[in-house]
């Protein structure tokens, strides 16, 4: 009979103990999810913001924005850019304006945050080589054509391999616009 009760009692033991590292999991579950999502999401905002300023580079030089990221990463390596430099006010007759020209390689100009390779700066981080989404166009405002460009990073490919029922509540990641002009992006 007492070894009974105390086969009973271990039983029980264990089947406590169990039970609170089940529980354990389903409360740690969603908070190692969150510190993973802030992680993926710091990352791929900071590469989306080395696309924008990419993007900046090659609109001096093409007068355009990229539509996909050969352009893009051939024009970062390989263009050159020409700007005037005008010292003086121009329109004033009583001051000698003199201008000077610049040029220099856009590679030895541009500064990324997220990555010194220019070539990955096409793949979304943590994503297993899945490329962000890259569109550009022109859009007529009043009079004036305007160049405009879209960078998405889905959150199927972002957040690339967490637990589908946390993923759903996270939205997608969209930097720019094709129908406005405007550089913002949908997490500022």
């Amino acid at each position: 009979m007492k070894i009974g009760k105390v086969i009973i009692g271990v039983v029980l033991w264990l089947v406590v103990i169990g039970l609170a590292y089940m529980l354990y999991g389903i409360i740690q579950d969603p908070v190692k999810f969150e510190a993973e999502y802030n992680k993926r999401h710091d990352a791929t905002t900071t590469r989306m913001y080395d696309i924008k300023t990419a993007q900046g580079f090659y609109l001096k030089s093409k007068k355009k924005y990229a539509g996909n990221f050969d352009e893009l990463i051939n024009s970062l390596k390989n263009d050159m850019i020409t700007e005037v430099i005008i010292n003086g006010n121009p329109d004033d007759t009583s001051v000698v304006a003199t201008y000077d020209t610049l040029k220099y390689y856009i590679r030895d100009e541009i500064n990324l945050q997220g990555t010194n390779n220019l070539d990955s700066l096409r793949y979304v981080p943590f994503s297993g080589g899945e490329t962000f989404d890259l569109e550009s166009g022109m859009l007529k405002m009043q009079r004036v054509e305007v160049p405009v460009y879209q960078i998405d990073a889905p959150k199927s490919k972002y957040l690339k391999g967490l637990k589908e029922e946390y993923v759903e509540r996270k939205k997608d990641l969209s930097l720019g616009s094709l129908t406005q002009a405007t550089e913002k992006a949908s997490w500022e």
